[in-house]
């Protein structure tokens, strides 16, 4: 028996590809579009109908990159920098059972769904190593509210204070003698798990797929991060990692090995296609010129840079060396909304950064790209994020009545520059709407916000000494991140040029 039939009529739709946005017909097959046409030319008497005569309708987002762990923890922050976050991870990430490993990721799966996003590809974090058990729980969470998800998990053999040259000589005694006792596990405890992970990637749920996040190159030992990609060859596994995110990434990486990190992962044979490079903020072009060379795609996360004023990643530079850009949210703890849709815009908007002429800028079809096909390409999804015969039913609903598009001038640029959440009416996922007149068909949501209340009150209890901790830390990573950060490079990546203020 063939898969039932769904014939979408009369939705205006936009196709990121071409930018041409026109009246079409949609029949849609199982999992996938089969037919696009001129309104009533599809002529499908098997079909079930579904009407979209006020509906612009999109190819749905991309996510590609986002932290799953960090949903439970949204609102958290107010200035904090990336170092900030990375001192309060243990207690951001810590005392997780299952179930809280798995509302976590429920969570940010239903934020992201609400505002047209059904695939991800999300770096799983559980301190102090990966667990089998854990990571399952995150599959079944994306499997269960209808998303596609590449998950990787993010690991490393060094902390925070350990990876940075002079940080744990910074600090007061005590605290120095304090996190001299942090350990995140062993090196062969974190690769035991991953491989333990590795083997039963075949009892993951569908649609769901595997890659491994060394995390920054400067917190993996070179026996460990050689572990990891041997790991990543023998399973055949997309490696995802944070790079050049901050200042400090760029100078800690040139003191500890007199290269950039780019340059310093090429030269151990890290790079290769299927390697994304996330925030990119701090690369010089001949870092990119490797990462074309070496047909790796980067993820380009505009509102974490901002909110953690870690700068501006030069994307123009990326896509005009033909690097595959995909465009990503983060966590939850670094950019709260979730939006793909803040995303597009903040991307848009920070190209006009650089100086240059104004062709140099992202257009708003560029934009759109970067969050469907760009995203989609990065995590491996081959038929996600176009409009086109074969390609996967992933498609987002715009309500053409809502303010966002009164009046509709111009539908790509209105969805980049107007439109937030309020105005996704529906969402479909592999076929099936995960998401109809802004309600969620896929799983029932009643109770959640009480789950959520009483899982954060545990994790408070549980955590009672740990945030303490890290709120005595954090002004002293942050001064000596200020200091070490003011070493010269000879690039620039904040919005205003630093300067005194008298």
């Amino acid at each position: 028996m063939s898969a039932a039939q769904l014939l979408i009529r009369g939705g205006l739709v936009a196709d990121p590809a071409s930018a041409i946005v026109e009246p079409r017909d949609i029949l849609i097959e199982g999992t996938r579009i089969v037919a696009l046409g001129a309104p009533g030319s599809i002529a499908e008497p098997r079909a079930r109908i579904h009407g979209a005569s006020n509906r612009l309708i999109l190819p749905a987002f991309v996510n590609a990159h986002t932290h799953g762990h960090s949903n439970l923890v949204k609102g958290i922050a107010d200035r904090w920098t990336l170092e900030a976050s990375l001192t309060n991870g243990p207690w951001l990430a810590g005392a997780r059972d299952t179930e809280t490993i798995y509302l976590s990721a429920l969570l940010g799966a239903l934020d992201m769904l609400s505002k047209g996003c059904v695939s991800c590809f999300d770096l799983v974090y559980e301190f102090p190593l990966p667990t089998k058990a854990g990571f399952a729980a995150v599959a079944r969470a994306y499997a269960d509210a209808g998303m596609k998800a590449v998950l990787a998990p993010m690991v490393a053999d060094k902390t925070l204070f350990t990876a940075i040259p002079g940080l744990l000589d910074s600090l007061p005694e005590d605290l120095r003698k304090t996190v001299s006792q942090f350990d995140l596990g062993s090196a062969d405890a974190t690769i035991a798990a991953i491989e333990e992970i590795a083997a039963a990637r075949d009892d993951l749920p569908d649609g769901i797929d595997l890659a491994i996040a060394p995390t920054i190159p400067h917190h993996c030992s070179e026996d460990f991060l050689a572990r990891c990609i041997d790991l990543a060859e023998r399973y055949d596994l997309p490696i995802h990692m944070h790079i050049a995110e901050s200042r400090l990434q760029a100078t800690t990486a040139r003191k500890l090995w007199g290269v950039s990190p780019v340059r310093y992962l090429a030269d151990r044979g890290v790079l290769r296609p299927g390697f994304v490079a996330a925030h990119g903020v701090w690369l010089k072009h001949d870092d990119l010129d490797i990462l074309a060379e070496h047909q790796c795609s980067v993820a380009h996360i505009p509102a974490s840079n901002f909110r953690l004023g870690s700068g501006m990643a030069y994307v123009r530079a990326m896509l005009d060396r033909g690097i595959n850009v995909g465009l990503a949210t983060d966590g939850a703890n670094s950019s709260d909304a979730m939006s793909m849709l803040q995303a597009m815009r903040l991307a848009s908007y920070a190209s006009r950064g650089f100086s240059g002429p104004r062709d140099k800028w992202l257009g708003a079809a560029e934009t759109l790209r970067l969050a469907t096909r760009g995203g989609a390409d990065l995590a491996g999804f081959k038929h996600a994020g176009r409009m086109e015969a074969g390609a996967d039913a992933d498609l987002v609903f715009f309500d053409l009545d809502h303010l966002d598009f009164v009046p509709l001038t111009d539908p790509i640029n209105q969805i980049v520059t107007a439109a937030d959440s309020a105005s996704v009416r529906e969402v479909m996922a592999n076929g099936r709407m995960v998401l109809s007149n802004g309600r969620f068909t896929a799983i029932d949501t009643s109770g959640l916000r009480e789950r959520v209340r009483d899982t954060v009150l545990r994790l408070s209890a549980k955590l009672a000494d740990a945030r303490p901790l890290a709120a005595r830390l954090e002004p002293h990573v942050v001064a000596f991140v200020d200091k070490a950060s003011e070493e010269p490079l000879d690039i620039e990546r904040f919005v205003n040029p630093r300067e005194k203020i008298t």
